[in-house]
């Protein structure tokens, strides 16, 4: 039986195998371009991760530009719900019911009365009638339509105010409260909007400061 033939590179042993290939390599071929195909598969392969890694970004930058988007859009939509939500159940009567039946200067009312029930005092003439003008009508607010405007989902109704009033810095608030939707019950109202607001310093008869008030309104009602 014969011996079994071995591969040629097993005759001459794998040391001189590889001795003459990397001889080959050296003289037949340059070893700048050995070189270079060695590192051309490298080099391609990081070219080709480096644009994969690209497009990733770029995909992530145009996913995360596209959620906050969304984000955007979505709250926009929530906050126009919830003011049409919040003005459509508004009280159509909430000027006459909660604004013009204010009252004004309570502690100057409160301190005429102690003046006209002072024993001192013997002329009250000047007393009375400044109460009277306090406690009647002319010193309440009162409002007056004008120029109403409709369309299918809105009204939108002027308010003018027939005459002045005197108020005091707490009777400021207490408007300025209500008109701007922050009193203790802002779901009653419809949308106020200041469009003209005047105020000064007034001396009254009896010398004492208060402010004069004078505006106009307008009222947007929402319609379900």
């Amino acid at each position: 039986m014969k011996a079994t033939e071995l591969p040629f590179f097993s005759k001459i042993g794998a040391p001189m195998f590889l001795e003459r290939c990397a001889k080959i390599c050296f003289t037949k071929i340059r070893p700048i371009l050995f070189f270079s195909s060695l590192l051309f598969p490298i080099l391609l392969v990081t070219t080709y991760l480096f644009f994969q890694q690209r497009e990733l970004q770029d995909l992530e930058s145009s996913f995360s530009s596209t959620m906050k988007k969304a984000k955007i859009t979505l709250e926009k939509k929530r906050k126009k719900e919830r003011f049409l939500n919040r003005y459509a159940a508004s009280n159509p009567y909430f000027i006459s019911e909660k604004i013009e039946s204010l009252h004004f200067l309570d502690q100057e009312k409160e301190d005429l009365k102690i003046l006209l029930d002072h024993p001192a005092i013997s002329n009250k003439k000047i007393f009375k009638e400044r109460l009277a003008f306090l406690s009647g009508e002319e010193n309440r607010l009162a409002f007056a339509e004008e120029n109403i405007r409709r369309s299918s989902k809105i009204k939108e109704t002027e308010e003018k105010q027939r005459h002045p009033v005197q108020i005091d810095e707490k009777d400021l608030q207490t408007i300025l409260a209500l008109i701007e939707d922050v009193s203790i019950d802002p779901l009653a109202a419809p949308q106020l909007i200041i469009r003209n607001f005047q105020l000064k310093k007034k001396e009254t008869s009896l010398q004492t400061q208060v402010f004069e008030v004078e505006m106009a309104l307008l009222k947007r009602e929402w319609i379900q």
